[in-house]
């Protein structure tokens, strides 16, 4: 009975109609013929583009992609090039300068090759431990080539300034000291030797001041300062404040004259690194035909003398010696004095 009273109610419900109008009289086509002919075009062309795609291609090359695109291919191996690197490296060893603490500090397990297709050349860097303060880690590079494994290029890097001065270098061997005036002289240009006698390299470099002074003549005219700094310091201890002072004295009187370099010949033969006594420095000054007499006299004076000297050294701010102060403005060391002078002379006026 109640399924019969759903088939009467269903009767009445009528079916939906879907009206197709024509596009326009004539040509017997409605719409829904011509959204299927649309559709039927855009898959024809969407098959006939398909046919002439190639598939994407992903290049994974060990040693990069060269110019048109395909993979390079070197000579050498990276394990090749850095144990040809490290060979290398260890020859740093017998270099006379600080490079020759390059091998005890390079980090080579550390190392990285990477091969340059366009120029058919490795470059390799490897880290290395700043062996003066050893929480830096900087790098060394060379640029090798690959065809026979030739080091062609050596680069390091080094540590940036930590502190920012206004001094400016401005030419070979000379740094000008910001806002200082030149010497009120023009010729001869005054020129500063700084040192403490006890430093690395003294000695030699009050011979290089020297020989200086001689070669140019009238042209300059040197002064020797000495300064008693931390390495002077260090001996006070085992010889005690005078003792160790006592060498500062006799090279400034000594320096007064004409026989200051047959003094300093002789006393580079009795100085060790070692205070000497009064009795042996006296022995060295007569030997060097020095007039005793004005040594004396000016030994007496001799302290008051140094004093001033140190003010002039923290005045140019000199923190390590050797070191010249060239036209009272041109800072320098001696293995770059005559750089300075030279320059000094070119720009005096």
């Amino acid at each position: 009975m109640a399924r019969a009273k759903k088939v009467d109610a269903l009767k009445g419900v009528k079916e939906p109609v879907f009206i197709v109008k024509p596009v326009a009289r004539g040509y017997g086509l409605d719409y829904l013929h011509v959204t299927l002919v649309a559709l039927v075009v855009i898959l024809a062309g969407l098959a006939f583009a398909l046919s002439f795609m190639k598939p994407a291609v992903v290049l994974k090359c060990a040693n990069g992609t060269t110019a048109n695109g395909t993979c390079a291919t070197s000579v050498h191996t990276s394990n090749q090039v850095l144990l040809s690197v490290e060979k290398a490296l260890a020859n740093y060893q017998s270099v006379n300068s600080s490079l020759s603490l390059l091998p005890y500090y390079s980090l080579v397990n550390r190392a990285n090759a990477s091969y340059m297709p366009s120029s058919g050349r490795w470059l390799v860097v490897i880290p290395y431990i700043d062996p003066y303060n050893t929480s830096i880690t900087l790098n060394f590079s060379m640029l090798v080539s690959d065809a026979n494994l030739t080091i062609l290029r050596a680069f390091i890097q080094s540590i940036n300034p930590r502190v920012s001065y206004n001094e400016t270098v401005v030419g070979p061997g000379s740094i000008e000291i910001d806002g200082a005036p030149s010497c009120t002289t023009t010729k001869p240009v005054d020129a500063y030797m700084i040192t403490d006698p006890y430093a690395p390299g003294a000695i030699s470099a009050l011979r290089t001041a020297f020989n200086a002074s001689r070669r140019y003549g009238s042209e300059i005219n040197m002064s020797y300062y000495i300064v008693f700094s931390r390495y002077a310091i260090s001996r006070y201890q085992g010889f005690g404040e005078a003792q160790t002072q006592a060498i500062g004295d006799y090279i400034f009187c000594a320096s007064k004259q004409r026989g200051f370099g047959d003094f300093l010949s002789n006393l580079s033969i009795a100085f060790t690194g070692q205070p000497l006594s009064n009795y042996t420095l006296s022995d060295v000054a007569q030997g060097s035909s020095l007039n005793m007499s004005e040594m004396d006299s000016c030994l007496a004076g001799s302290t008051q003398a140094l004093d001033y000297q140190a003010q002039l050294a923290s005045k140019y701010n000199i923190v390590s010696t050797p070191q010249f102060v060239v036209d009272c403005r041109y800072l320098t060391i001696p293995q770059t004095l005559g750089y300075a002078i030279n320059y000094s002379l070119s720009h005096e006026g």
